[in-house]
């Protein structure tokens, strides 16, 4: 059962029910170094920029040009910043997702449609295909949230190109650093307020397009020039697929409570988690 790789770019991304799309993904380490993705043992032409084969084809597309630094790992991935031409880029390279914390991920997963009976078989068996093909679903939730709450105006980062494990996307901060996490920061008591409104009205936008986040916290929320980011959409899930939506909202909200409650921001959890769920299609 081979699979074959594909590379996206969000201009080209036809807006279509979810279905599998057969990538190639070889095994790839939790930890990536800058020096890992990019040294070569032996460079055969003056293309070969990277050491991994996924940036490379990126590199070739004209979609990155540089790995300048990396910005953050965690167990699920690590990303770096790069140049392209037209600036600076956020590159999320995905772990071996036999590495990484959600090795279980059918809460998310439940409802959602696979074309393809065997794919769907080989997850639920964690074979090697299985186990692989789990790990291109997960970007490729990532890639279609990003472009489909892009679309709606919602603030996340413009999803640039997919390929792989990894998705380029646009890069929230300056040439002097990255935005920070809402978690990382001492804000004024109206800065706090604001960021607050701002997060409200992500998950109400969520909503409104009938999804939960699934990790909605300070965590995932960037502080830019007085405007609040969400990131990181692999485990985005849909109220009319997933019966565990109506749950998962429900974690969202007391995990943003508690996380902005260190801000100095206090809220009736029943009464934003009804005030949001009105918000939901029916």
């Amino acid at each position: 059962m081979a699979l074959r790789r594909i590379l996206l770019r969000y201009d080209d991304y036809p807006d279509t029910r979810e279905k599998f799309s057969k990538t190639n993904t070889r095994k790839t380490s939790s930890k990536r170094r800058i020096k890992d993705l990019t040294e070569h043992k032996e460079k055969n032409t003056s293309l070969d920029r990277f050491a991994d084969h996924t940036l490379q084809e990126l590199f070739e597309r004209g979609f990155i040009q540089d790995i300048i630094w990396q910005l953050q790992q965690g167990k699920e991935a690590t990303v770096y910043v790069a140049t392209s031409q037209q600036g600076l880029v956020a590159v999320k390279v995905y772990a071996d997702i036999r590495a990484r914390s959600f090795r279980n991920d059918s809460v998310y997963r439940e409802g959602r449609f696979v074309a393809d009976v065997r794919i769907e078989k080989a997850i639920q068996d964690r074979t090697n295909v299985g186990i692989n093909a789990q790990l291109v679903l997960w970007v490729e939730q990532e890639f279609r949230e990003l472009h489909a709450l892009h679309h709606q105006g919602i603030a996340v980062p413009k999803p640039i190109a997919w390929n792989g494990n990894v998705i380029v996307m646009e890069f929230i901060g300056t040439e002097d650093g990255a935005a920070p996490r809402l978690s990382d920061l001492h804000l004024s008591k109206e800065e706090a307020r604001s960021a607050f409104e701002q997060a409200k009205n992500i998950l109400r936008g969520f909503a409104r397009m009938g999804r939960v986040h699934g990790d909605f916290s300070t965590f995932n929320l960037l502080w830019h020039e007085g405007k609040v980011y969400a990131i990181d959409f692999p485990q985005m899930i849909r109220f009319r697929e997933n019966p565990q939506a109506e749950i998962l909202l429900r974690r969202d909200i007391k995990g943003m409570l508690k996380t902005f409650s260190k801000l100095g921001i206090a809220e009736d959890e029943d009464a934003l988690y009804r005030e949001v769920l009105r918000q939901v299609p029916r």
